[in-house]
This record gives structure tokens, sequence and C-alpha cells, in this order.
């Protein structure tokens, strides 16, 4: 019998670029080993075209894509069992809040690909955040399903500092 998914929640600030990818990523490459989410500390109106982009580019699903509020977990009528929150910029880092069931922290900092100056500035930052995304969720699928928290936690040390 399989163990059950591990599910991750990917948190950054706008939740129209980072998260979305990452949570796109995993669902992606992560098969049925894990379930992804993604949700922002201040998420934007609507998900950044380029990011959907470059995912599609790549043949990775982008439906349902859209930028979403931690707070909404919070409110929904069933509770998410998260057991690792990843969160991906500084803004997500410091203002996440205690969540129920005690996941993991690691933290991912990923620079901001929205915050550019001109387009190709943007298109540059856009694809480095998607490499960076792609080979941290890469090392993260490769990991062999954790028996414990522990395990959990040091395998994730590989990856990023748990915070």
């Amino acid at each position: 019998m399989n163990p059950r998914p591990t599910a991750v929640l990917f948190l950054s600030t706008g939740n129209a670029a980072r998260g979305l990818m990452a949570e796109a990523l995993l669902r992606h490459l992560g098969e049925d080993r894990f379930v992804a989410f993604s949700a922002g500390y201040a998420p934007l109106a609507k998900a950044s075209p380029r990011a959907l982009r470059i995912l599609g580019d790549n043949a990775i699903f982008t439906g349902g894509l859209t930028p979403k509020s931690w707070i909404d977990f919070f409110e929904s009528p069933r509770s998410i069992l998260v057991d690792i929150i990843v969160t991906l910029s500084e803004e997500a880092q410091q203002h996440c809040p205690a969540w129920p069931g005690d996941p993991v922290r690691v933290h991912w900092p990923v620079g901001d690909p929205l915050a550019a100056l001109n387009e190709d500035e943007c298109e540059s930052k856009i694809r480095s955040c998607y490499e960076s995304l792609r080979n941290k969720v890469g090392t993260l699928i490769k990991q062999r399903a954790p028996h414990s928290a522990i395990e959990l936690m040091l395998q994730l040390r590989s990856i990023a500092a748990i915070v």
C-alpha cells in the first residue's frame, strides 16, 4: 500500500509567479508522491502571463493556476493537511502564520521575477526563477519517501535551510 502523498504548500508574496511555478513544477514532476498547492501573503489579481508562458513552453499544465491567499486555506471548509511549507520570498517567510499540524518549514529564497525595470530584465528574471525552482523541485522529488518527520527534515536540509 502506498503512503499518503506528501502535501507541499509554496508561499510567496503575490502568488502570481514564484508560487504558481513551484506548484505546477511539483505537480508535473512529483507524480503521485506529492500534492502541491501555492498561496500568497498579498496575492495579486492575476497570474503572470510570463510565468504561465514559460511553464507552457516546457509542457507543464497551467490550468487552474491562479493567485490565492493563504487565508483561503484557513477559511476552507476542508482543512488541508500540509506536510511541508516552502516559503519563496522574504515577506512570506516573515509573515507565515502558525500552521495547523506543525508542518516542516523550509525557505527557498527566489528573487521576485516580477520586480524588473524593463522587458529584457523581466524575461531574464522569470527564466532564472523557473530554473532555480526546477532544480529545487527536482532535488526534492529525487528523495525517497520519508518514514518520519525527522527524516523529512534531513532530506529538506539538503536542499535549503529549515526554518
